[in-house]
């Protein structure tokens, strides 16, 4: 059950048992009669004030002015006359206010759960998303090609093909849809270099001729492309070009956090390099 709306619900619960209690609590008010008798007392003397006064004045004879007398008197003990149920009156009140905290909460609780719906307000799990397979993967890749065998000029759907293609080490296929994706492939480096990579792994003759040239635009768009670099430097490394491979692996280098694996991989390139460059020299007799 969802944690905000138990506790809105817990408060709003609260909140009115709370300002019930304190009304039953607190009971009747009991000024009020105390008021009436004190202003009923005053009403009383001064009716008693003036029938004096109409007697000395001879208004009133002497056996009328006995009877107003005894009338007054007798409201008189009338209105003193305690209430006799005012703190029977006041217990109830504190016997209910407290079996209303009681009782109040719990029905609501059970009232709820009686005619609600508490699943509602419960998220349903989360459910992890399946884990894609090979398999899946390549029936993707299937479903590329068959699209692509219907609508053909779909030039950055060759190149995604192509790097499916790639992926799965299928380079001459993959060759042959980097091909296809030239129109876009032109002016993106990194398609350029994967483009020369699958190029020389996918023929006998490796970096030499158009895998080259490929690395060369892609240097020449931009010369810090990290992919190109790495495949300039083999290539040269390839043609024993020593000095080239050096010079593009230490750019390379350059570009890599100090302290990375890919950095220490790179120096050991260069270190190696600088050994077969050192082997080919020719000692002096």
């Amino acid at each position: 059950m969802n944690l905000i709306f138990i506790l809105i619900a817990s408060l709003l619960a609260s909140g009115v048992t709370l300002w019930l209690g304190l009304a039953l609590w607190r009971g009747p008010k009991l000024n009020s009669s105390i008021e009436h008798h004190a202003v009923n007392a005053t009403v009383l003397r001064d009716q008693l004030a003036e029938l004096e006064q109409d007697r000395a004045n001879g208004i009133l004879s002497l056996h009328d002015h006995a009877a107003a007398q005894q009338e007054l008197q007798r409201r008189v003990l009338d209105e003193a006359t305690p209430a006799q149920d005012t703190g029977q009156r006041r217990q109830s009140s504190k016997s209910a206010a407290i079996a209303l905290a009681i009782v109040l909460p719990v029905a609501a609780t059970l009232t709820y759960l009686a005619i609600g719906n508490p699943a509602a307000i419960t998220p349903p799990p989360a459910q992890s998303a399946p884990a894609m397979t090979q398999a899946d993967v390549q029936a993707m890749v299937d479903s590329l090609a068959a699209r692509l065998a219907r609508n053909p000029n779909d030039a950055p759907g060759w190149l995604m093909l192509a790097r499916s293609y790639r992926y799965f080490e299928k380079y001459e296929d993959a060759a042959a849809a980097f091909a296809k994706a030239a129109t876009v492939i032109q002016s993106d480096p990194l398609a350029l270099s994967e483009f020369a990579e699958t190029l020389a792994r996918s023929n006998q003759a490796g970096f030499k001729g158009e895998p080259t040239q490929l690395l060369e635009r892609a240097l020449s768009l931009n010369p810090r492309e990290p992919f190109a670099l790495t495949l300039a430097g083999a290539a040269a490394l390839e043609r024993q070009d020593y000095p080239a491979a050096i010079d593009y692996w230490q750019q390379l280098f350059d570009l890599l956090p100090p302290d990375s694996d890919a950095a220490r991989a790179v120096a050991d390139s260069i270190e190696r390099a600088r050994r077969a460059q050192a082997e080919t020299v020719t000692p002096k007799n």
